[in-house]
């Protein structure tokens, strides 16, 4: 039987054996953005960002900051409608229809949404009224939240006094106090010492089994340890859309190219190359099952492609995620020598 990957007397790739599991019964999918673009004057915030979020499923926005993670946050909870593009949660369509869908939603914000002067108990109850629970569901409501975000101890207590780890699980209470279907949580570790952070991120991934939830992270651990699926947006343009399993396979292999010449090509097209991203002009990292230098050389000569540099990656996505770190650092290094010319 004929291994995986190029035949000794051909460039044909062979593909890896097809997954015969039985096949899964279909998804639901709980929130579908379609070409979600946002304009801020003559910049593009957000250019053409696409994805499906299935039930169950933690989907991790991952980008550097600046990247327009807060404003896709901010068009997918409902609260800024996009210059060109649709969200449907469930069954509706979030922009033609002003309630339904957003009864669906639970949006946690980066800045603890929370009323400083509250009791946390009171707070909590007047979200419930908020979110039009029936009023003699509202004190196990409230009970069930205070429960799964382990705030019992503080209940009573004015949140303005609290540390900033609890604020951020009564800002994460308030989002699930209506048990919405879709979860969106911006970047909810920020400002928290070690201990709190692995306290969110325990509570994160026990939610995970209930609704779908979108989390937002510039940090790559945390989107390792929460998630299973991984969206990587640069400058308002999605570049990364990939189960994360994929892309920590074992048995994939990650370079980084340096092509004299890649205009107008795309090496996502390359039989073998599960995924593969152009950081900036002529490089590009590439990963996939069995794929070795030599065999990259064949199949980028085929297309009429010649690296110049092809190095071994340990782990795509944070190779991927360092090489834009790099390319906006540099960047910014020569606006400011620019500047101070």
């Amino acid at each position: 039987m004929q291994g995986v990957g190029w035949t000794e007397s051909s460039s044909d790739w062979i593909a890896p054996p097809a997954n015969t599991r039985s096949a899964r019964a279909p998804r639901t999918a709980a929130l579908m953005a379609q070409d979600i673009s946002v304009i801020y004057g003559v910049q593009k915030a957000l250019d053409g960002i696409t994805f499906t979020l299935y039930q169950g499923d933690t989907l991790g926005l991952l980008g550097l900051n600046g990247a327009g993670k807060s404003t896709l946050l901010k068009v997918l909870s409902g609260a800024m409608a996009p210059a060109r593009g649709t969200v449907q949660i469930g069954e509706h369509e979030l922009y033609e229809n002003t309630v339904a869908p957003r009864m669906k939603i639970g949006y946690a914000p980066d800045k603890p949404a929370v009323y400083p002067e509250f009791k946390v108990n009171e707070f909590l109850h007047f979200i419930a009224r908020m979110r039009r629970i029936d009023r003699r569901a509202i004190k196990n409501s409230v009970d069930q939240v205070i429960e799964r975000c382990a705030l019992g101890d503080v209940r009573n207590r004015i949140i303005g006094n609290l540390s900033t780890g609890f604020q951020q699980r009564v800002n994460i209470a308030q989002a699930l106090i209506h048990s919405p279907k879709v979860l969106i949580l911006d970047e909810p570790s920020n400002g928290l010492d070690p201990v709190q952070l692995m306290e969110i991120r325990e509570l994160v991934a026990t939610l995970a089994s209930d609704q779908a939830t979108v989390f937002s992270s510039h940090l790559l651990s945390e989107v390792n340890s929460i998630c299973n699926q991984v969206i990587l947006i640069d400058k308002g343009r999605q570049i990364l859309d990939a189960p994360l399993k994929l892309l920590s396979d074992e048995r994939n292999n990650s370079y980084a190219l340096r092509l004299l010449d890649d205009a107008n090509f795309n090496l996502q097209d390359l039989p073998g190359v599960t995924h593969a991203c152009k950081t900036k002009a002529g490089h590009w990292l590439v990963t996939g099952n069995a794929l070795a230098p030599d065999h990259l050389q064949a199949m980028l000569k085929s297309r009429d492609l010649q690296a110049t540099q092809i190095t071994a990656s340990e782990n795509y996505l944070e190779s991927l995620f360092k090489q834009l770190a790099t390319t906006a650092q540099t960047n910014s290094s020569h606006l400011t020598k620019d500047a101070t010319r």
